[in-house]
């Protein structure tokens, strides 16, 4: 069953058609959710996982976004400008990446709408003041976030695994006291191949 509309955050302005990309899955998808204030997550990316956690709180039901360290929603979502678009959702499929929340198409999609979003930190907190979405700032976790990080060494293995060593890099520039277990798990599952 089909999404009746979905909703699609970039930061490019204006797009008359989104086309499909190739990202962490390695196909060629528009990816979107089936929620806007989980799309609104997604108008800053920058350090993606290792900035700042995007899910579902168990407990409420709402979005929430968990910075990783002291400062990281700032710097995600700070001075970032984008839209939100409104899609149509019968070229959209659930189930492809593992993420409840996520569904993808593999066709170019035309826009119903485009909600403009001027400034991303500041609609975000507009979101969490209505009570539409949690933000937890650093040391705080929500949801199964490990109070160890231990979530973010596993998946600078893993993504290190798959895309090679520049995730160590760009992982070291938000969590440096994490890379040295990052590493030893990297030397640790290099030494069981056969």
């Amino acid at each position: 069953m089909f999404p009746k509309i979905v909703y699609h955050a970039s930061k490019q302005q204006g797009l008359k058609v989104i086309t499909p990309r190739v990202s962490t899955h390695g196909k060629p998808w528009v990816y979107a959710t089936k929620d806007l204030v989980m799309a609104a997550c997604f108008l800053g990316d920058l350090g993606g996982d290792f900035t700042c956690a995007v899910g579902r709180d168990p407990e409420t039901g709402k979005p929430f976004i968990c910075e990783r360290f002291e400062g990281a929603f700032n710097l995600r979502y700070g001075r970032v400008q984008g839209s939100i678009y409104v899609l149509p959702g019968e070229t959209f499929i659930e189930g492809q990446t593992g993420w409840d929340e996520e569904v993808v198409s593999p066709e170019p999609v035309e826009p119903m709408e485009e909600i403009h979003v001027p400034d991303a930190r500041a609609y975000l907190l507009q979101l969490a003041e209505e009570g539409k979405l949690i933000i937890k700032r650093y040391p705080e976790k929500i949801a199964s976030i490990p109070e160890d990080d231990s979530d973010l060494v596993e998946r600078a293995v893993l993504w290190t695994q798959q895309f090679g060593p520049m995730v160590v890099e760009e992982f070291k520039k938000y969590h440096p006291h994490l890379v040295d277990e990052v590493l030893r798990r990297l030397r640790q599952g290099s030494n069981n191949d056969p």
